[in-house]
């Protein structure tokens, strides 16, 4: 199967690994409905994720890395919900939103995206991405090995 993506966008110019030719590798564009477009590329065991919120500033992610953030936005989703959600306890919320900052501190200096603001969709978004390409970073980084 073969794909081209065509990003049609005002201002800067998306990375070159968001055009064209993605057969043989994972890719995966967002777009959430303010129009802020998304992209995720893997291969040769990196992961690159650009959005044109940022500019389509560059990041890049090893297996390490890639894990640290799926957890990060894991326990975000999951903490939103749960402040959100009515009728679960009080101690229960506050109980898990400690134990997610303490987590969290566990993470420093692995989660270049944590400065990032992102939107309850680009975070489930990207949690896919993460979740479906971590298996593909470890292998190749076993490779490497």
């Amino acid at each position: 199967m073969s794909a081209e993506l065509r990003i049609s966008i005002q201002g800067k110019i998306p990375p070159v690994w968001a055009t064209g030719d993605q057969s043989g590798t994972y890719f995966s564009y967002y777009e959430n409905v303010y129009g802020e477009q998304w992209v995720a590329k893997h291969d040769d065991g990196i992961l690159r994720i650009s959005g044109l919120d940022i500019d389509w500033e560059e990041f890049q992610l090893n297996a390490e890395q890639a894990v640290a953030e799926n957890n990060r936005i894991v326990d975000q989703i999951v903490a939103s919900k749960l402040v959100q959600t009515k009728g679960i306890p009080e101690s229960a919320s506050k109980s898990y939103l400690e134990t997610v900052i303490a987590r969290q501190r566990e993470y420093i200096g692995r989660i270049p995206l944590a400065n990032l603001v992102l939107g309850q969709g680009e975070m489930l978004w990207l949690a896919g991405v993460l979740d479906a390409v971590i298996p593909h970073l470890k292998a190749a980084n076993e490779k490497q090995n």
